[in-house]
């Protein structure tokens, strides 16, 4: 039976990707980047090293690539673009899933759909359209997962986002969030259910993996509550007229509930299943 490699199986996405896979009783592989942890142990850097080798020893047929290689801008787009390419080639034969996000879009029109134009408004943004283009020109057995805010717990770790204001209430610091910004948030624990399904399916393309819209506002508010603490302190406010952030990043997802037959929980619902 061929394998699964993951790419950036130490992450917080990635490695509840291993798990998900693992539960399926699939054969999984994993790579880190600068740590190793017992469901990865297997260096990778993305911009020096080769795939092939992994790909023989290991006899994989897919590969998920979850690694947030679009941070960190020392080297240029045009180099990182050179090194997507050396990726994909050496994927050639096997599926490939891509993890990618909605900063790919501008973030003013929201509900975005998978076919909709892409802007993005940061550095960030831009390499993951690089890395999009890469795949789509390159490879004939693909397909591109484009997720909101991820959040949850993966193998027992709470995201940074909720993570960080649940600190800040237990020590009684009032935090403010926009209730005029929006996103489409994703329980970590789905989006793995998700690419697993994706990458056993023959679909060629790109998916949405956002969850019900809501303002990052109510997500802490929700986020707290499905953890059983009080979102009393966190204030609502709206975005500075001078500030250029996007206001609506949402997604439309029902490609992802055609395909893979989850249907993506509201925040509270997801964190109390996860906790």
């Amino acid at each position: 039976m061929s394998g699964t490699l993951v790419v950036g199986g130490s992450g917080f996405v990635g490695g509840e990707v291993v798990a998900a896979l693992e539960r399926g009783g699939e054969r999984v592989v994993a790579t880190h980047h600068r740590q190793a942890v017992s469901h990865a142990p297997i260096a990778f850097d993305f911009w020096t090293d080769d795939l092939a080798p992994l790909l023989d020893d290991h006899d994989i047929g897919t590969v998920v690539f979850a690694a947030t290689v679009e941070h960190g801008y020392d080297e240029s787009i045009e180099a990182f673009e050179r090194a997507a390419a050396r990726i994909l080639d050496d994927c050639r034969d096997q599926r490939f899933i891509y993890v990618s996000s909605d900063s790919v879009f501008e973030g003013v029109d929201g509900r975005y759909a998978e076919n909709d134009d892409r802007r993005p408004t940061t550095e960030y943004g831009r390499r993951l359209v690089a890395f999009e283009d890469v795949v789509r020109r390159t490879h004939g057995d693909y397909c591109i997962v484009r997720p909101g805010y991820v959040f949850g717990f993966s193998r027992g770790e709470l995201d940074p986002r909720l993570a960080d204001t649940r600190e800040r209430l237990q020590a009684n610091v009032p935090i403010e969030y926009f209730d005029d910004m929006y996103k489409s948030p994703v329980a970590v624990s789905e989006l793995a259910a998700a690419i697993r399904t994706l990458a056993a399916d023959d679909y060629v393309g790109v998916v949405h993996a956002g969850g019900p819209r809501t303002s990052v506002y109510r997500f802490h508010c929700d986020g707290m509550q499905g953890l059983g603490i009080s979102p009393d302190s966190i204030v609502s406010t709206v975005i500075p007229s001078d500030m250029d952030v996007p206001p609506d990043l949402s997604l439309v997802a029902e490609r992802l509930t055609d395909l893979t037959g989850i249907e993506l929980s509201p925040v509270r619902d997801a964190i109390r299943s996860d906790e």
